[in-house]
């Protein structure tokens, strides 16, 4: 059986909103706080702020918003999964390698339909 190719730019749009209602359940309270005081604000901030850039930056006919806002996406959750790595694979592996993933496909791909 062959792959749906037609179906490539739905899936992208599809992983676009999936990062995006996952940013704002797990990270939107925290960003919500304005604790200045607190590293997990800034790391939540980040993490709205280049999640609301790389859906913005489908809409855009150059890529490099897509390309730049993944990077940041992806070092970032590649950093809090080793940082929180204990031995364990638990809920870190899913919530830091769920948008790492997304964010790594973008950084290959860009806007490229």
């Amino acid at each position: 059986m062959k792959p749906l190719k037609s179906t490539i730019p739905l899936a992208r749009w599809l992983l676009r909103l999936s990062l995006a209602v996952f940013i704002f359940f797990a990270y939107f309270e925290t960003f919500k706080g304005f604790e200045f005081n607190s590293l997990a604000f800034y790391f939540a901030a980040v993490y709205v702020i280049f999640g609301a850039l790389l859906f913005i930056g489908g809409f855009l006919s150059k890529s490099s918003l897509t390309v730049i806002s993944a990077f940041i996406l992806f070092l970032l959750s590649f950093y809090l999964l080793i940082k929180s790595f204990s031995g364990d694979i638990g809920e870190h592996l899913l919530g830091y390698l769920l948008p790492a993933s997304i964010a790594f496909y973008f950084l290959s791909t860009g806007n490229d339909s």
